[in-house]
């Protein structure tokens, strides 16, 4: 009898101390995707910040930066993402430093072919020989390991 008052203590306590804390952090995530809206910044589970464009029943579409936006399961989203959490400010605006197409198109040099993929070569031409080039894997004699002695049948 109380082996079995034992071991429906050790039961509840486990459940108040491991299971019960689990239930409410899964409530408190569900409630807090459920109230997200649109054009709430979140920090999801990879660590990326994103805005909200559009909200579905599993999933939402996100912004990452301007133009660029995926979609993501609501499961990706860790937590909402107040404006004292970010450290840099976040807009739409292009920073006054950033050149525009024209400035970039100006300034870059495109070459007309892939030469510029390759390592420099040399301008010299080639040698050529008429033989075939072959590969024979046994040395020349003489090429061997210094310490190694020709084969006889006494050392086979």
């Amino acid at each position: 009898m109380e082996l079995i008052l034992m071991m429906i203590a050790l039961f509840a306590i486990m459940y108040f101390l491991m299971i019960r804390p689990q239930q409410k952090r899964m409530k408190a995530d569900q409630e807090m995707r459920s109230s997200l809206a649109v054009g709430d910044r979140v920090l999801l589970t990879s660590g990326i910040f994103a805005t909200i464009s559009h909200l579905g029943e599993r999933q939402f579409i996100v912004e990452l930066a301007p133009d660029i936006e995926v979609t993501i399961l609501k499961g990706n989203v860790a937590r909402k993402v107040e404006a004292a959490d970010e450290e840099f400010e976040f807009t739409d605006e292009i920073a006054a430093t950033e050149p525009t197409d024209e400035q970039d198109a100006e300034d870059v040099i495109v070459p007309d072919d892939a030469s510029w993929l390759t390592a420099p070569q040399s301008t010299e031409a080639p040698e050529t020989t008429d033989e075939p080039e072959t590969f024979d894997p046994t040395p020349a004699p003489g090429e061997g390991l210094a310490d190694e002695q020709p084969r006889t049948e006494d050392n086979k």
